[in-house]
């Protein structure tokens, strides 16, 4: 029975009362605790809490009133009995007024005793612990009422107000939300019924007051300390509005015309409406928080998609630094990257409206403070640049703010990323965290980019070692490959094929004889007319060289360009007898290239016939040995160039990371 009934303390400095009372209250089942001067009180509730005390109106060391403020300061919620003589009933009745549940005059018995502890006891049920069901009706609506939305915010909060008054009986009641823009200040959202009793210095003060405790507030009418900070004596009550994150504002409620004040257990009550509507608060901030982010998330993923739409390096910065700018305001942003082999690629975006000299000069500068004066000169010799218009037009005359960015781990590619702002700006780089993932991305598409032009670095290195493998095998025709992919380039920018088509074209050419690796140098040095035997063996070169590049992943696009670079427009050709345009038009066109060159070169058994002879027989066996119009075009051309200027022109090819293009 006893831990259903409240802990009682006894507070007498007579002895024998207090032996009295502890015998009779415990043996209606309650746990007792006995004090006989304010000190032994102060003490006891340091480590307990006591629903009911009862408490002499006259100790040694203080008396009923101060001993009272005391426990109510500690727990507003307790209930004090005061024992007095009929020479302090006036003092009893004060302290009734200023809060005491009841006083016992003495002489009492104990039936007195156990009567006011039951009146007590029941009480304390009726105002703490039972809610009424017109309360759990509100509360269930508040509960259960649509979701709020950011258009429905105002009308979600009224309803709340409204329904909050109705619990309380408040004549008015007031939510106040904090505004971050404002420095976090409070704002009046909702203001509800007549708070006239109060100016609004008033209402906020205590807005305020609550806000800065953390917690609640309970203003009394019938407590003289608290009166009248209006010219009023009003009960006000508060409590903050809990969120996830911290409190979103707080909701008052006041009254002047009810006698009855606000108490405790209405505290506590509407500190449960309180979190219901943090709840839906703190959902709708969640809400509006995940719709941002997935917008920045939509327009991170549009920005960096275009990051990877090219691996050509210059593109690729480009695309990156016009990425970028989209979610950092800068006004100069450097790109520096290299490999361990490879020389630098260093290229900064700039604000037009920034004298070009003075970005050079602040970058370089930021660079040697950072990285070191002998990088800053290698990463700023030399520097690509290009502008944009900036939104507004400043005088620029602040010192730039810097972020650096160095590349992460990607293989032996490294560099930075320098980024500045002239406009004075606290912060260079937003707050989004979503801003280290742009910024990975275009890391990652950088050093892609410059670990590709690597590759085909070392891919062009690969075909021209290939190519001079082939040369060298006959010393008579030394630069053949080379010529017929001169010839063949010219070839194809007068027919308008570009980008991919045309480098695997170019790489054709350089490997279109590859398989004379295969063929016997006896055969293929022969002075004199070869055999039937030896010039079979001859016509196996293309099948060879395909034998040869197939299991490289790289080459396998050049293949049939390759296989079929002797077949005939009339079908006459080697190995597989193809005709016309079932013939790849990349092997057409090396065909032409190739007779070209062969007709107009030396030869260990004949010299050069001449480019006349060559010409004339192009147009003669046009339509038989050759396509007619590729033929055509080819003549164009000789006619147009000597194939000398076709050769410098081109013939720089084995040496260059990119084919040349004709203008």
């Amino acid at each position: 029975m006893s831990g259903c009934l409240p802990r009682i303390l006894v507070v007498d400095d007579d002895p024998v009362i207090c032996e009295v009372v502890h015998e009779t209250l415990k043996n209606q089942g309650y746990s007792v605790d006995t004090a006989q001067s304010g000190a032994q009180v102060s003490d006891a509730l340091a480590l307990e809490t006591y629903p009911i005390v009862l408490c002499d109106i006259l100790l040694p060391d203080t008396n009923g009133l101060e001993l009272m403020s005391e426990i109510k300061k500690m727990n507003p919620d307790t209930f004090v009995i005061l024992f007095t003589g009929h020479a302090s009933v006036d003092l009893a009745k004060e302290a009734i007024r200023q809060g005491a549940f009841d006083f016992i005059t003495k002489p009492f018995t104990s039936n007195d005793i156990i009567e006011a502890v039951h009146r007590a006891e029941k009480t304390q049920r009726s105002h703490f612990s039972e809610i009424t069901s017109s309360e759990l009706r509100i509360l269930h609506e508040l509960t259960i009422s649509n979701k709020m939305t950011q258009s429905s915010k105002d009308a979600s909060l009224t309803f709340f107000g409204m329904k909050t008054a109705e619990s309380f009986g408040a004549e008015s009641l007031r939510i106040y939300l904090q505004n971050d823009k404002r420095g976090r200040m409070l704002d009046k959202a909702v203001d509800l019924g007549d708070g006239s009793f109060a100016d609004e210095v008033t209402w906020y003060f205590l807005a305020s007051r609550t806000m800065q405790s953390g917690g609640e507030v309970l203003l009394d009418p019938t407590n003289s300390e608290n009166t009248d900070m209006s010219g009023t004596r009003a009960s006000f009550m508060g409590t903050v509005i809990p969120t996830g994150d911290g409190n979103e504002g707080v909701i008052l409620a006041g009254r002047s015309s009810r006698k009855d004040r606000f108490k405790t257990r209405d505290l506590k009550l509407l500190a449960l409406y309180a979190a219901q509507l943090g709840n839906q608060l703190q959902n709708l901030k969640m809400n509006e928080y995940l719709l941002l982010s997935n917008k920045e998330l939509e327009k991170i993923n549009l920005v960096t998609s275009g990051f990877s739409s090219s691996l050509d390096i210059s593109s690729v910065i480009s695309s990156v630094g016009y990425g970028l700018r989209n979610f950092i305001p800068f006004d100069a942003a450097g790109f520096f990257v290299s490999s361990e082999k490879g020389s630098p690629y260093n290229y900064i975006l700039m604000n037009g409206a920034i004298p070009k000299e003075k970005v050079l000069s602040s970058m370089k500068r930021q660079i040697k403070k950072s990285l070191g004066e002998e990088l800053a000169n290698t990463l700023m010799d030399g520097v690509h640049t290009s502008t944009f218009i900036g939104e507004d037009i400043r005088s620029f005359e602040n010192p730039p703010e810097f972020t650096i960015t160095e590349l992460g781990d990607y293989g032996k590619v490294q560099g930075w990323i320098v980024m500045s702002s002239f406009a004075g700006k606290s912060h260079l780089l937003p707050s989004s965290k979503f801003i280290p993932i742009l910024l990975r991305h275009a890391t990652s598409a950088l050093c892609n980019s410059l670990q590709h032009r690597e590759n085909q670095r070392n891919y062009l290195e690969t075909i021209t070692a290939l190519a001079q493998a082939v040369d060298a095998k006959d010393r008579y025709t030394n630069d053949h490959s080379r010529n017929v992919t001169a010839y063949t380039l010219a070839l194809a920018d007068k027919l308008g094929i570009r980008h991919q088509e045309r480098k695997d074209l170019w790489n054709a050419a350089l490997l279109h004889d590859i398989g004379k690796i295969a063929i016997p140098d006896g055969i293929l040095n022969k002075p004199g007319k070869l055999t039937n035997e030896e010039y079979e063996t001859i016509k196996t070169h293309p099948v060879k060289g395909c034998s040869i590049l197939e299991p490289i992943k790289a080459f396998r696009s050049l293949l049939p360009a390759i296989r079929f670079h002797h077949e005939r427009f009339d079908g006459k050709g080697y190995p597989d007898g193809l005709a016309g345009e079932n013939i790849p038009l990349p092997a057409r066109i090396l065909t032409v290239a190739d007779s070209f060159d062969a007709m107009t070169s030396s030869r260990v058994y004949r010299k050069s016939p001449g480019v006349e002879f060559a010409l004339k027989q192009l147009h003669e066996h046009s339509g038989t040995q050759f396509d007619p119009e590729l033929a055509n075009a080819f003549i164009e051309i000789i006619k147009a160039r000597s194939y000398t200027d076709i050769l410098l022109t081109y013939g720089s090819v084995l040496l260059e990371s990119q084919p040349v293009l004709h203008q």
